[in-house]
């Protein structure tokens, strides 16, 4: 298994959170979450203890990132790693749901839905991990 690219839950946050927060906002990108009108609950492991949801339901989308949010629709259970890789465009996540890579419970077809509606955060991923003084995580490991 490949070394994670983050050492603690904060790392997860400031990376993977701010990027969640940033294209939930994306003229182009946070409609299509919107439009979903769902609700995520992801548990990263690899720093476990990393919690972040996503909630589609209202007339915007809020990320909060931490413990202690309302029930969702849809729970996801995956390496930060991992979470890193789909959004650098590096995890099929139609293999990795097979593998139990990714775990998921809840409306499942919802969340197959917006997927490919998120490809075009791929790039912005990197963008982004190159604007915020990451760009050694821009390349997948």
């Amino acid at each position: 298994m490949p070394e994670s690219a983050f050492a603690k839950p904060d790392d997860v946050y400031e990376t993977l959170g701010a990027f969640m927060k940033e294209i939930v906002n994306h003229p182009e990108i946070g409609p299509k979450f919107t439009a979903s009108n769902t609700s995520f609950h992801i548990v990263y492991t690899e720093p476990s203890g990393c919690e972040m949801t996503v909630d589609c339901t209202g007339p915007t989308t809020v990320v909060t990132c931490g413990p202690g949010a309302p029930p969702a629709e849809i729970n996801l259970q995956m390496s930060a790693h991992d979470g890193h890789l789909f959004w650098l465009g590096r995890l099929n996540m139609t293999l990795a749901l097979a593998r139990q890579q990714v775990k998921v419970s809840g409306t499942m077809s919802k969340m197959m839905k917006l997927l490919p509606a998120l490809r075009p955060c791929f790039p912005l991923y990197r963008e982004f991990l190159t604007e915020h003084g990451r760009a050694d995580l821009a390349e997948a490991r």
